[in-house]
């Protein structure tokens, strides 16, 4: 925290100021000091004077003062203006000036001691927000209008964010839908390589009857004419049976003649979920392709 404009008020108020290793600036009680009021914000200063004294202390009217412009307790007062001081003897020992605004500027000479040129001084004021006289030792005055401006950017940030954090859910359940039905298709891809042989087709769900919501009889006809057969139309293969046990009774809450059945590799059981339907084998192909789109991945054609 820099204290340059309540240290320059003090100095206007009470004529001497005396910082901890750096000595005592004073001012002549002769000099006028413009009131708040005035137009101009600078003003030549005139019987300023500093006494460099490497071993003084801060005076405690000061700390006192401090507490009372800035409404904070004496012991974060009395740390902040340590630090303070500090950092303005460290910038002068690296030999660079340091200016306190509105009172002049402290410089290190070739015998290691400060040097004071006075500056131009402010009148005394509750607020203070001047054209800085040192261009390297400018900061921003706080105001209402500032604080305001700032809380608006902390209210766009937290918008933003917002916003990111619902683009990144979205993205991620995307991407776990995506995956859930490139799994599906690997399995389906796999039932390709299974043998034939050793299939049990039992029927662990009941039929029931297909109606809207899914393929149209009109895509899928369930006729008895000579020429027609029967076939399983395989359309998800899982080695969950809770999974297609599942899927089969919501496919039956929709009025769809789904069932399922199991085949062994190895030791491993595949359940086999599938429509029963009994087509011409020239409409094979037509319903293949219209169950793929409803089930929205590759169907499997296998005759009963």
């Amino acid at each position: 925290m820099k204290f340059d404009d309540q240290l320059a008020a003090f100095l206007y108020e009470n004529k001497t100021l005396r910082l901890e290793g750096i000595g005592t600036f004073t001012l002549d009680s002769k000099v006028s000091v413009p009131n708040q009021h005035e137009k101009e914000i600078y003003y030549p200063i005139e019987g300023l004077s500093f006494t460099y004294n490497p071993k003084s202390d801060t005076d405690e009217n000061i700390i006192t003062y401090l507490v009372k412009k800035l409404h904070k307790i004496q012991p974060l007062i009395r740390s902040d203006l340590e630090s303070y001081l500090a950092n303005i003897k460290q910038f002068i020992n690296l030999g660079k000036p340091y200016t306190i605004e509105g009172v002049g500027t402290l410089s290190k000479n070739n015998q290691g001691t400060y040097e004071f040129t006075p500056g131009n001084f402010l009148p005394a004021k509750e607020e203070l927000n001047p054209k800085r006289e040192n261009a390297d030792h400018n900061y921003p005055v706080r105001s209402h209008s500032n604080a305001g401006k700032t809380f608006v950017v902390i209210l766009i940030v937290i918008a933003a964010l917002a916003a990111l954090g619902g683009i990144g859910w979205g993205v991620s359940n995307l991407l776990s839908q995506r995956q859930v039905s490139n799994d599906i298709e690997q399995q389906q891809g796999f039932s390709d390589t299974i043998p034939q042989a050793g299939a049990d087709t039992s029927t662990p769900i009941t039929t029931a009857s297909s109606s809207s919501g899914g393929p149209t009889s009109s895509t899928i006809d369930n006729t008895t004419s000579s020429d027609s057969a029967n076939y399983k139309m395989i359309f998800e293969i899982t080695t969950l049976k809770a999974r297609a046990h599942k899927r089969t009774v919501q496919l039956h809450s929709y009025k769809h003649n789904s069932k399922y059945d199991t085949i062994h590799v190895g030791p491993v059981v595949n359940y086999r979920l599938f429509l029963p339907v009994r087509i011409r084998p020239s409409d094979t192909t037509r319903v293949k392709d219209s169950l793929s789109i409803f089930f929205g991945s590759g169907v499997r054609v296998e005759k009963l």
